[in-house]
């Protein structure tokens, strides 16, 4: 075994994914760790530093993961034997724990708050809801402790995770990492774009896009793009909405042409209902897209959350928070911003300041950096 020797693993994130090996791996291997991380379906090579090991699945299923898939993983991950292993799925706690079993250190990276997340599983029966539920908070209470690091994306996480167990928590959240690619925008650039409303990400039900399709149907000159995975039948919900014809779908593009998408709109757009697993009215950090939207020089339009309008929309004067089911407060707020381009700018050029400032990963990596210097050389 090799001191500084790491493995991430993971049975529901591609080997690519944003934070586990752009954020973390990436941050880790250039901070001279050896690192590992196993994924599905990935190919075997090193990449930027990290050795790739990929484990065939069939089925990228919820049921598969967890009852054959999180299993494949493990068997991989035990014949690499690193120094500490950094898991970042449910289906692999029981995994994390026969780890720590076999003297590992282990760290559980919860980007969700899984038994709140549990309970909005809507394709899962009520009944099996409950169960899992029930089991989750049961393991919590009894095995929560046992890992070296509980890391988790947000701060209402972090506090429901320390009822259940009295667990060393940290956050290290879902900041964007700053490059060249996108700079400052002219005035003349900004406010000569047409109105173009963008959303990025899964299209999830609680992203109230009933509402917004609605508040928009009167509002002139406007286009709306839905840019990410959406199930195919709600896509037909939404369709449904839209009378006007004012929204385009665009399922997948790479991160280039997303860039290219938000130089092109004038408002990002991330409403959630409240929720269980986004803290309710709190509301989370470990979003990263409304990061996104501000580093791109977008002004945003936003759920209401006590943490958003706080850290965000209020001390930076970056956007306007809505109330998530209202129709009316989410055509006013995007109506202010399409007839006042100059304020839109200079609300977009205050999130650019926040995330040079202080919502980028460079200060997110010196929390993970920290962690592991605590475990390894402590």
């Amino acid at each position: 075994m090799i001191k500084n020797r790491i493995c991430h693993f993971t049975c529901a994130h591609e080997a690519d994914d944003v934070r586990v090996f752009q954020k973390e791996c990436v941050s880790l291997a250039k901070a001279g760790f050896e690192v590992y991380l196993v994924a599905p379906n990935a190919k075997s090579e090193l990449v930027d530093g990290v050795h790739i090991v990929g484990v065939p699945s069939p089925s990228m299923n919820p049921l598969y993961r967890l009852f054959f898939l999180s299993r494949k993983i493990y068997k991989k991950t035990c014949k690499i034997d690193a120094n500490i292993y950094h898991f970042h799925d449910i289906e692999l706690f029981w995994f994390g724990l026969k780890l720590k079993k076999a003297g590992k250190r282990v760290i559980f990276d919860s980007h969700e708050d899984w038994p709140q997340y549990v309970n909005e599983i809507v394709w899962l029966p009520s009944f099996f809801r409950r169960i899992f539920y029930k089991l989750l908070v049961h393991q919590y209470k009894r095995k929560l402790h046992k890992f070296d690091r509980v890391v988790t994306v947000s701060p209402h996480i972090a506090s429901n995770m320390s009822l259940y167990s009295n667990c060393n928590i940290e956050i290290v959240t879902n900041y964007p990492i700053l490059s060249s690619n996108l700079n400052t925008i002219e005035r003349s650039d900004y406010t000569n774009r047409k109105n173009v409303l963008c959303y990025s990400g899964t299209v999830y039900r609680n992203t109230c896009q009933q509402e917004i399709i609605q508040a928009i149907q009167s509002i002139d000159n406007i286009e709306y793009k839905i840019i990410g995975k959406i199930d195919p039948q709600y896509k037909l919900t939404l369709k449904s909405y839209d009378i006007r014809n004012k929204v385009t779908f665009i399922d997948w593009v790479s991160k280039s042409e997303l860039i290219e998408l938000y130089k092109k709109s004038s408002i990002g757009i991330i409403i959630f209902e409240y929720s269980p697993n986004v803290g309710f009215k709190q509301g989370t950090m470990g979003n990263n897209k409304i990061f996104e939207y501000m580093y791109a020089g977008l002004p945003i339009v936003c759920t209401n959350f006590s943490l958003w309008n706080e850290l965000i929309v209020d001390k930076y004067n970056c956007g306007i928070s809505v109330r998530p089911k209202s129709v009316d407060n989410i055509r006013d707020a995007i109506a202010i911003l399409c007839e006042n381009k100059n304020l839109a700018y200079e609300m977009g050029r205050n999130g650019q300041y926040a995330v040079f400032n202080e919502f980028n990963w460079d200060t997110q990596k010196q929390n993970l950096l920290k962690i592991y210097s605590d475990l390894l050389f402590k």
